[in-house]
């Protein structure tokens, strides 16, 4: 492994970061005309750093030995040893980003509309990594682009045992959801776009992971992701509806007041 003086370099902090840098320009790009989140980005996103770190490290105490957790809380902190799921990252980076936009009244849901296409894009940059250094590789498959692993320093088994790239897979369906909201961008009220991320998504990871090879299943047949995308979709449909019919009723009311201004007539 490559280091710059005691620091290590690998693939996977080399992609976190690129997707960092990415992410953080496109949505400086797309807030153009909203000054408000322009002139808070800066610290916004080192409130987003500190949640991609601090999510997923909680968020793997949660589904490993809690109890040996809680009777050596110090152990909570050794993010070193793992614990960087993607589900984490993002429910951590929510949490920091909604206290800090809350704190700076700003609307939240403005925001994550900005952020939704940037989050998929920095999604698929930081599978890229995962794909070359074998981490959350496939089950095995007999379809001809099954990845077979030979470097001795990869993370998936070298057993010559052809494995679905479930890493790229992934990469593909961020790219595709990250196409669509790009395109939907401005068509929608408020929230909106940022929760058919959510959605979006969460289908996406809770159909990949039937092909991810290196988690068992914890219940019915389905994996930790796999429940935790049931539950993120159980949580933004019925949110997806609440914004919809929000602005379809605020939306009357506006054309209500219209109508009405028209029925009086001019003021005299």
């Amino acid at each position: 492994m490559p280091h710059i003086g005691p620091v290590p370099i690998n693939w996977y902090g080399l992609t976190f970061a690129l997707a960092f840098i990415v992410g953080t320009w496109l949505v400086w790009r797309w807030s153009e005309n909203f000054l408000e989140l322009r002139s808070n980005l800066e610290t916004l996103m080192l409130w987003i750093a500190a949640g991609t770190v601090i999510g997923p490290r909680l968020y793997y105490v949660a589904q490993n030995d809690t109890m040996q957790y809680l009777t050596h809380p110090w152990q909570i902190l050794a993010v070193w040893q793992g614990g960087l799921a993607y589900f984490g990252g993002l429910f951590g980076a929510l949490a920091a980003a909604f206290i800090y936009i809350h704190r700076q009244h700003i609307s939240f849901w403005k925001v994550a509309d900005v952020f939704a296409p940037a989050i998929a894009i920095g999604s698929a940059i930081g599978r890229i990594s995962c794909g070359l250094d074998g981490m959350d590789y496939g089950t095995p498959t007999k379809l001809p682009w099954g990845f077979v692993y030979t470097n001795p320093n990869s993370y998936a088994p070298v057993d010559g045992i052809a494995r679905h790239p479930d890493q790229f897979y992934e990469l593909l369906g961020d790219l595709l959801i990250a196409w669509m909201l790009v395109k939907l961008r401005g068509r929608l009220p408020d929230g909106v776009l940022f929760l058919l991320y959510l959605l979006m998504f969460g289908v996406l990871r809770f159909v990949v992971f039937f092909v991810r090879g290196n988690v068992p299943a914890v219940g019915f047949g389905l994996k930790n992701a796999q429940w935790t995308a049931l539950a993120l979709l159980a949580a933004a449909l019925p949110a997806l509806v609440w914004r919809l019919r929000t602005a379809h009723l605020g939306g009357n009311k506006v054309a209500d007041g219209i109508i009405a201004a028209n029925v009086r007539g001019p003021a005299a």
